[in-house]
């Protein structure tokens, strides 16, 4: 019996404990900054005298509540560190998936990632900082929104900022958007706005439809 009351057996770890991990981990997200397993576990260990050895146990049983009662899971997205993000458990490709709340930043993630996806390769920064002003979405100098993709989009997973060659910079899709965006949603966009059916762009609507058919084959597993 810890200080909080709650009671651990050798290999199982008190509900009390499960659903105050699942509280943290859902609090934490918020921020979209990946969840790293350490503090957790401090977490954990300070606030319910959680045994070190059942921590793992405690996280297992926290992701089974999340994919059975909210609709998320756990995604590890660095080994070495033991880091998690959290993603809808069941993708739906009629709508975005993001939960990022903000609109403004939501619609210019959206646009940078449509962009990556139907070039078909990692997009220079200069050539994004072009797409994005041409569309509208940010002026010539804004530094906020600049900061905003290499920063705080790549913090969160959604984009990576590659170094090349000649330090020359590149976008990437990041892990997260890989886990939480379904192509298929932003090929339909695309097919809405050039009024054409999804598979004119051949490569990617293979691409998306793989993508699409893998997760339904997962789910059935």
């Amino acid at each position: 019996m810890n200080r909080s009351g709650n009671s651990f057996t050798e290999n199982q770890p008190s509900n009390l404990a499960v659903n105050e991990c699942v509280r943290y981990i859902l609090c934490q997200e918020g921020s979209k900054i990946p969840i790293k397993h350490c503090d957790i576990r401090k977490h954990l260990e300070d606030n319910f005298g959680a045994p070190r050895n059942l921590i793992k146990n405690i996280i297992t049983n926290a992701n089974s509540v999340l994919k059975n009662v909210y609709g998320y899971k756990l995604v590890q997205v660095d080994a070495k560190q033991s880091q998690y993000i959290v993603v809808l458990n069941k993708p739906c490709t009629k709508s975005m998936l993001s939960t990022y709340n903000n609109p403004q930043h939501r619609k210019l993630l959206i646009a940078a990632l449509t962009h990556i996806y139907m070039t078909g390769a990692p997009i220079k920064e200069d050539d994004m900082w072009k797409f994005l002003t041409e569309a509208q979405l940010m002026k010539e100098f804004d530094v906020e929104k600049k900061k905003l993709l290499i920063k705080t989009f790549t913090r969160q997973m959604y984009l990576k900022y590659i170094k090349g060659r000649n330090d020359t910079f590149f976008f990437e899709w990041g892990q997260r958007a890989e886990e939480e965006i379904p192509k298929i949603f932003l090929l339909s966009k695309m097919s809405e706005a050039f009024n054409v059916g999804p598979d004119y762009w051949a490569e990617q609507y293979i691409q998306a439809t793989s993508n699409e058919n893998n997760e339904n084959n997962e789910d059935d597993e």
